[in-house]
């Protein structure tokens, strides 16, 4: 009798203990987020801690030492393809993300186990790749810590970690090229499409990629032989400027614009005219 007494006593007390604990929200709160970079996606979920008066970097993140870059669980990064970062080759998958700060320079882990508290159970015969990278001043303060996708082009983008003053920046580089040059290939080549909007989509991406400028030249000919389009002619154009072959540019512009005219369509025939007088210039003959 005694013995269950004790037991529910003891219940008694747990349960009031457990009732008194305030439900507060937690210091760190936890973020995902996806973003398209060219064909592909990248996926980051992590936690973010505060400032709250402390020094970050030398201080409660001390240098030299493996940081699970957040707070609570490792932080993940999921590619859906294969990617480059920072010029290292990573395959598509997910993987987990540590970082050693130091104060000229950081190292960065990408490891292939994922499912880890902090660093507790991190092993460096998982790690995929490691470099380095020169951390910088941010342009403003950050109270929390906060890992960004930024400054987006055709096919890269930059991965930031950002807390307190300190900045960090990754390149993440997608193979959008190879993968348009293929499909423009067969589809030009293999599967014989022979659609106007095709060759002339083609032939702009050679000229806009510094491509072979005679096969984007042939490619827009083919486009202006199947279709009257004053954006079609106004490629055309430019690809003979950058021919050195002005007389002729200026001519298909000059189609280009009365096209244009006929159509009501002012952008095209204010960037022809534009383009006229630059290159009316460079032959003397405006």
């Amino acid at each position: 009798m005694k013995r269950i007494i004790i037991v529910i006593a003891i219940a008694l007390v747990y349960s009031v203990s457990v009732r008194a604990q305030l439900n507060l929200p937690p210091a760190s709160t936890d973020a995902a987020f996806k973003q398209q970079i060219g064909f592909g996606e990248v996926e980051v979920k992590y936690s973010r801690p505060s400032a709250r008066g402390r020094v970050i970097f030398g201080g409660i993140v001390p240098f030299g030492e493996m940081w699970r870059t957040g707070a609570h669980d490792a932080t993940t990064i999921r590619f859906s393809e294969a990617v480059k970062l920072n010029g290292n080759d990573i395959p598509g998958g997910t993987y987990s993300f540590f970082t050693i700060p130091n104060q000229n320079e950081w190292t960065i882990v990408i490891n292939k186990a994922t499912e880890m508290h902090g660093t507790s159970d991190y092993t460096q015969e998982q790690d995929l790749v490691r470099f380095t990278v020169k951390p910088e001043k941010s342009s403003r303060y950050y109270e929390t810590f906060t890992i960004e996708v930024n400054d987006f082009t055709k096919e890269e983008a930059g991965l930031f970690l950002l807390w307190e003053n300190t900045q960090v920046k990754l390149t993440i580089k997608m193979n959008v090229d190879e993968k348009v040059m293929a499909e423009i290939n067969d589809r030009i080549n293999v599967k014989k499409e022979d659609r106007a909007s095709l060759f002339y989509q083609s032939s702009s991406y050679y000229f806009n990629n510094n491509k072979d400028l005679k096969q984007a030249y042939a490619w827009v000919q083919i486009a202006n032989s199947k279709a009257q389009d004053a954006a079609y002619l106004q490629l055309q154009a430019k690809i003979e400027a950058a021919m050195n072959d002005y007389a002729a540019a200026i001519k298909t512009l000059k189609a280009s614009t009365e096209l244009a005219t006929t159509k009501k369509l002012d952008q095209v025939i204010a960037a022809n005219e534009k383009l006229r007088n630059e290159w009316e210039t460079k032959t003397g003959k405006k």
